[in-house]
């Protein structure tokens, strides 16, 4: 759950991830991803006010996310108003102050956060200094060190602050399994149960819309099965994903609301 307040100390007029109370009077915004935690404010009527009185206010996201958000009909109102950058790519952007006219320029650079479709970190370079925002972040080791962006020649690039996602920053997760680990287990548990008969079948307590992508992907491909999901919209224009999902019952493996949650 993020507990982030949207602001960074050295480019206080731009709000990622936040989008309510002082954040309201942000120059431009930005998302990292579709989960709830980091979507505060985002449909609020307060900023809906402030987008039909503004020129040049924008969010800015990835590609991906851009799609997913606007394919939520609560979102549509922004569709004038966001932006996608594509990840790995420096794009520089100016932040305007709308009543004097006077712009700061700062570059923006998406890296990839492994956290579930579309998810990005930002890194900020300008007047006050290299800063790199993650957003919820997952990366196995080394891949941080391949990231071309992160470095400048043979060395990390002098970044002044990391403002860092802290949810599993606590003794009881010192040792996080691998992606890798973690699917083998479920692939083993998910064999063991619908192999005993073709009336058994596996539910997946899925807590968020977006981020269990991969799992269901692999799944489809070891099994030879689509995942039974509510909803195929948000997959509509990822077609990498949509291969391996469906809204046919006739399945073993399901990721839809279970039924007891109808009782």
């Amino acid at each position: 759950m993020s507990s982030f307040e949207g602001r960074m100390k050295e480019y206080p007029s731009i709000s990622l991830d936040r989008f309510d109370r002082d954040n309201l009077s942000a120059k431009a915004y930005f998302l990292s991803h579709c989960h709830k935690d980091h979507m505060k404010g985002l449909k609020g009527p307060a900023l809906k006010r402030r987008l039909k009185c503004s020129l040049t206010l924008r969010l800015y996201c990835s590609p991906v996310t851009k799609e997913l958000l606007l394919s939520n009909p609560r979102y549509a109102f922004w569709e004038n108003h966001i932006v996608g950058l594509e990840v790995e790519s420096p794009t520089q952007i100016s932040l305007i102050d709308e009543a004097s006219g006077e712009k700061e320029d700062i570059l923006v650079t998406l890296l990839p956060a492994g956290h579930c479709p579309g998810s990005v970190m930002f890194l900020f370079e300008g007047n006050n200094g290299t800063v790199l925002y993650t957003g919820d972040f997952r990366m196995a080791e080394g891949e941080a060190a391949r990231m071309e962006f992160l470095h400048s020649g043979d060395r990390v690039k002098d970044i002044q602050s990391v403002y860092l996602d802290t949810t599993f920053f606590d003794p009881r997760f010192y040792q996080i399994p691998s992606r890798e680990e973690c699917l083998n287990g479920i692939k083993d548990l998910v064999r063991n149960w619908i192999t005993l008969s073709p009336y058994h079948v596996v539910w997946l307590n899925c807590k968020a819309a977006y981020g269990y992508e991969y799992l269901f992907t692999n799944l489809s491909e070891e099994f030879g099965s689509q995942v039974h999901v509510k909803y195929l919209d948000m997959f509509k224009k990822m077609p990498e994903i949509l291969c391996h999902v469906t809204t046919d019952r006739a399945t073993q493996i399901h990721a839809c609301r279970h039924p007891r949650d109808d009782v």
